[in-house]
């Protein structure tokens, strides 16, 4: 595997509550996104990143490809309780938390597990039906046959309620950032998991919500496609767009390719 990432703070917030971790020898790619509005989410995207990345670093190669979702979920409430524990420990770190998704990609199969609105695509030049275990691709919201796909639904308080059925018009913007789960806050996290076939051409991108807020799946799509591009430069090109549309938010992002 090859991988390029980046992250900035964007244009207004102060300091950048995203943590990145990216392993190409093993096939592990981690990206959190410390959780707005509570205290220290730098401190919690950092000691949840690097948790699952130690345990998943020690214990992968050892592992069936059959014991990769118990192992990545054992990782992420690990990590959840180690925030717990560091909360306590200072008054200025209570209830902080982080959104986390988590890629390994082994013998042309990636396994995805998540909590919170942090999310992982799938862009293919050429789109072929997903072949999953354990998933139906998101293209019956997002349209059949798109080269982007995103995998993974975000756990907020709006996507549950627009999988209930209602209308995204009668969804109050703000549930749309309302987290459902997370590592750190509240109850611990019952991560969703997702495996598919990676074939050689296939780019992953995992991204905070400082890009998706920011662009469209059809302006990131249009970014993804210059695949001439090195992935270090499409990175920052996802960044900078990110900034050219507001920059809102912390942004981050983690290309991964297969060679």
């Amino acid at each position: 595997m090859i991988s390029a990432h980046a992250t900035h703070a964007g244009l207004v917030r102060k300091n950048n509550e995203d943590f990145i971790r990216t392993d190409d020898n093993l096939g592990i790619y981690l990206l959190a996104d410390g959780i707005g509005g509570h205290n220290a989410g730098e401190v919690a995207s950092a000691l949840a990143v690097e948790t699952v990345y130690s345990i998943l670093r020690s214990n992968i190669e050892h592992t069936g490809f059959d014991g990769y979702f118990e192992l990545m979920v054992h990782a992420m409430q690990t990590a959840h309780w180690e925030i717990n524990t560091k909360a306590l420990t200072n008054s200025s770190f209570s209830k902080m938390g982080t959104t986390l998704v988590v890629a390994v990609l082994r013998d042309k199969v990636a396994y995805i597990a998540h909590a919170g609105d942090s999310r992982c695509y799938l862009f293919q030049q050429d789109p072929q039906p997903l072949t999953a275990s354990s998933f139906m691709p998101q293209s019956e919201i997002n349209g059949y046959g798109n080269k982007l796909r995103q995998l993974t639904n975000d756990h907020t308080v709006g996507f549950q309620r627009l999988a209930s059925g209602l209308s995204i018009e009668q969804i109050p913007k703000k549930n749309f950032h309302t987290l459902t789960q997370s590592i750190g806050c509240g109850n611990p996290p019952h991560p969703d998991f997702k495996t598919f076939e990676f074939k050689k051409g296939d780019l992953l991108l995992l991204c905070s919500d400082g890009l998706t807020d920011m662009l469209t799946d059809i302006e990131i799509e249009s970014i993804l496609a210059r695949r001439g591009t090195c992935l270090d430069t499409l990175a920052e090109k996802l960044i900078d767009a990110a900034n050219a549309h507001g920059g809102r938010d912390n942004v981050s992002v983690v290309l991964v390719a297969s060679h």
